[in-house]
This record gives structure tokens, C-alpha cells and sequence, in this order.
């Protein structure tokens, strides 16, 4: 694939896919906290999941939440996500057969870490279209399942990119930092955020455990951005 795309069409295309990703949903979050109405009326979702089911959790008393998909739930906040998630999950899935193909390890470690990078890469993407089918007020279960999807394989995408790519952006920096200490600083943030946002939403703080979903999702949106440098030779300098 990198063959048919040079440098500078790469650099757009991540550019392109960030800017979807983050723009749709920061977008849609401020029209969904600044419609009001429904979205701030208690909403209880007990009635998705069946009766044996542990449904603590389920029952918002302050309406939505500030999670991400929240504003995927209702128009017009709910277009704008959609539109963002959807083809920011293509790009995603285009971007990862991309780096694959550009990322070329000699040993049999990163060479396995390659294949992981770009298997965990189709799977964000293609979680990422699928969670714009299950909106979370609608297609609770699902909704979970393929959120929980990106998350996961998320940690897994920063931390086997910046292996399988150690060597070969070693001399590679951005404002005179190492690309490499900077992917592995984003997949520390990670792994922090997302052990963060299950305990606080294991405790019902949701507020406090959706700013780590928003770190979370900024550090793999930062971590593909890291791939940018690595297009030009003045990041070698």
C-alpha cells in the first residue's frame, strides 16, 4: 500500500484521520452539553439488559454522561459523531495496512509486533464503525463490547508500534524529542487512563472516569501523529 502513496499523501491521510476522529468528537460533545432537554433529564437503561443481569450503573440520575459516544445518542450532536466515527474507523483501518507496510523489522520480535500493530489497528477502526450502530441509549450491551474493543486495542497499537518501530525511528525526534520515548510516554498515558476509567466508573464517578476515556483516546491520537516525523528527513537533523 505504501507503494501507491508517497510520503506527503501519507501525511495527509493521518492528518485527515486525527482531525475526523478528534474534531467529530469534540464537536458533537459541545452540542450535546449545550442542547440541554433530554440529555439532562435521569435516563435508565435497566430495561436493555436482562433481569439477572448485574445492572448497578445503569441508571443516570444527571442525564448523559460526558463519555465520548454520549453524543452519539441523539440528533443533531449524533451526525456529527457518526460521520467522525465512521470514517475515522476507514481511515484507521487504511493507516494501519500503511504502516505496516512501511514499518519492515528484521527480527523475529518486531516482526510478530508488526503483525499485531496492523491486526489491533483493523480492529479499532472497524470497532469504531461499529459502535456508531449501537448508540449507548439504545444498544447498551454492544455498545460496551465494542467500546471496550478500541480500548484494549488501543494499549496494544501504542505499545507494539513503538516496538516494532524502535529501531528504526531510533534517530527520529520531534522538537528535539525522541519519537520513541514519546510513543512510549503516550502508551504509559494509556495505560493509566484506562485503568482509571474502570475504577471510577466501577465507584460511579463518571465525570472524573470520562476525562480519562478523553486522555485515553488523545494519547493514540497523539501516538499516531508520532508517525508524521518519520515522513521527512529534517526529523533525522
Amino acid at each position: 500500500m505504501s507503494s501507491h502513496l508517497n510520503d506527503d499523501g501519507f501525511r495527509r491521510a493521518i492528518q485527515v484521520g486525527v482531525i475526523l476522529v478528534l474534531g467529530s468528537c469534540l464537536i458533537s460533545q459541545v452540542m450535546m452539553q449545550l442542547a440541554g432537554g433530554e440529555r439532562d433529564e435521569p435516563m435508565d437503561l435497566r430495561d436493555q439488559v436482562p433481569d439477572d443481569f448485574n445492572d448497578e450503573g445503569l441508571v443516570f440520575e444527571d442525564g448523559y454522561p460526558p463519555f465520548i459516544s454520549s453524543a452519539g445518542g441523539l440528533m443533531p450532536e449524533k451526525a456529527v459523531f457518526d460521520f467522525g466515527l465512521f470514517t475515522g474507523g476507514l481511515v484507521m483501518i487504511f493507516l494501519s495496512f500503511g504502516i505496516f507496510h512501511r514499518t519492515k523489522p528484521h527480527d523475529r520480535r518486531r516482526k510478530i509486533c508488526n503483525v499485531i500493530t496492523l491486526i489491533s489497528g483493523i480492529i479499532i477502526g472497524f470497532s469504531m464503525m461499529q459502535i456508531v450502530a449501537h448508540p449507548f441509549n439504545s444498544s447498551i450491551i454492544m455498545h460496551v463490547f465494542w467500546a471496550m474493543n478500541i480500548f484494549w486495542a488501543a494499549q496494544f497499537w501504542i505499545a507494539t508500534l513503538a516496538y516494532s518501530r524502535g529501531l528504526i525511528d531510533a534517530d527520529v525526534k520531534w522538537k528535539g524529542w525522541s519519537i520513541n520515548r514519546i510513543r512510549w510516554g503516550m502508551f504509559a498515558v494509556a495505560v493509566l487512563s484506562f485503568n482509571a476509567m474502570s475504577l471510577f466508573i466501577a465507584t460511579g464517578h463518571l465525570v472524573e472516569s470520562a476525562i480519562f476515556e478523553w486522555t485515553l483516546t488523545f494519547s493514540a491520537e497523539a501516538t499516531m501523529l508520532t508517525m508524521i516525523p518519520t515522513l521527512t528527513t529534517s526529523a533525522l537533523e
